[in-house]
């Protein structure tokens, strides 16, 4: 990870000045709408302590979910779970930049807090491009006069290059929240552990875990890397076996499993793929089957056993070991073993377990897992560790230089 120097609180003047700050409270929502896990709040909640503190006027700007997902859902619960955080109220206000959101972010006191709705309702939010094209979005363009100053805590996002993470340290005074602060330092002492360092990747966001796992490889950032879930499954399909219906549906897999292939022949013997799968059948009965047999109308819902006695081989030795992502559908009691399993062996065989993301934090809780370091921010850790720029640190970066 780079080291040069970012801004932090320290070294920003916000006494009874108007700051933006971009937090993350991206969270767990159950099938009302409501609130599962508010640990993302209460770790907002300590900067924003912090600012109310030295009687700055803040509006928070966070997004929930992604258009199309269940939880692309309203930040009014988000204020209210805020509110009950802070003790006082933090006003939820339905826009992002509309006349009337303009006219009461104009209005604002030294202490008062007020809550934008999720960002990710305006497109432009959407958006991943160059911060200097991003600066001209209307987004940025009616928010950022409006502020003083600008203050990035979201680290979870720190990895996405959107408007609202990398826009306004261009053209406002900027600073690292505490979260991010905390987590950037926390980074580095990672990178630093000398020795053999295995990675595991499960889960969805094939994308973004096929790059960390190329990037990783080919830089020497991981001796190994240990997949599951949707991942494991298309390093499978890379490899020639034949899985079930649902990777057919998968989006851009006619680009993917040409980059799969090439990853694995470059990297033969350290990337590996689950040996066999737990799979549900028609008549929804479950069994063991190895790679090679998948039955065709059957669903993969969990690595097999023998993938997790040889996966538990593999983290003996390791120095440090970084997880991101379940090893199948643990949303389900019956699919979970894999994922329970592999935290359970990085917490006994590891030097040094991480666990990223909200289903292994779960997964720590329910194994009793102790020692493991265990981060809300999934993405960004394992981009950070992989040696992949982190774009909204960037722009932190780049603010010192105004």
């Amino acid at each position: 990870m780079r080291t040069r120097r970012i801004p932090t609180l320290d070294d920003l003047y916000v006494e009874n000045k108007k700051v933006f700050l971009r937090a993350d409270m991206n969270v767990p929502v159950g099938d009302n709408g409501e609130i599962m896990d508010n640990e993302k709040i209460k770790q907002a909640a300590k900067t924003l302590k912090e600012l109310i503190e030295r009687r700055a006027a803040v509006v928070i700007g966070t997004h929930q979910g992604r258009p199309g997902s269940s939880d692309f859902i309203t930040t009014e619960p988000h204020a209210a779970e805020l509110s009950k955080e802070l003790g006082i109220e933090v006003e939820y206000i339905d826009g992002v930049f509309s006349s009337e959101v303009r006219s009461r972010i104009k209005g604002m006191k030294s202490g008062e807090v007020l809550m934008l709705e999720n960002l990710r309702f305006t497109a432009e939010e959407n958006i991943e491009g160059d911060p200097k094209d991003l600066i001209k979005t209307h987004l940025v363009h009616r928010l950022a006069p409006l502020f003083d100053a600008y203050v990035n805590d979201a680290f979870q996002a720190a990895h996405r290059s959107q408007p609202s993470l990398v826009a306004f340290p261009y053209l406002l005074p900027s600073a690292a929240g505490r979260n991010m602060q905390r987590m950037l330092n926390e980074m580095l002492e990672l990178d630093s552990v000398k020795g053999r360092r295995v990675l595991i990747l499960g889960g969805a966001k094939i994308q973004d875990k096929l790059k960390v796992m190329v990037h990783s490889v080919r830089n020497g950032k991981a001796a190994e890397v240990l997949t599951g879930g949707l991942v494991g499954m298309l390093l499978a399909l890379a490899a020639g076996h034949k899985l079930d219906g649902k990777m057919k549906k998968m989006k851009d897999l006619d680009l993917l499993i040409p980059a799969a292939k090439e990853i694995l022949s470059e990297a033969s013997g350290r990337i590996l793929y689950p040996v066999d799968f737990l799979v549900k059948r028609e008549d929804g009965g479950l069994e063991n089957r190895p790679v090679y047999a998948i039955p065709e109308n059957s669903e993969i819902v969990d690595i097999g056993v023998g993938t997790i006695e040889l996966y538990k081989e593999r983290l003996k030795d390791a120095d440090i070991a970084i997880a991101n992502g379940p090893m199948g559908i643990f949303e389900k009691p019956e699919s979970r073993r894999g994922t329970l399993e592999i935290v359970d062996a990085m917490e006994k065989f590891a030097k040094i377990s991480v666990l990223c993301g909200g289903h292994l934090s779960a997964a720590a809780d329910m194994v009793g897992a102790k020692g493991s370091r265990i981060y809300t921010a999934g993405g960004a850790v394992m981009y950070g560790l992989a040696g992949l720029p982190l774009p909204a640190v960037d722009a932190l970066r780049e603010s010192l230089a105004r």
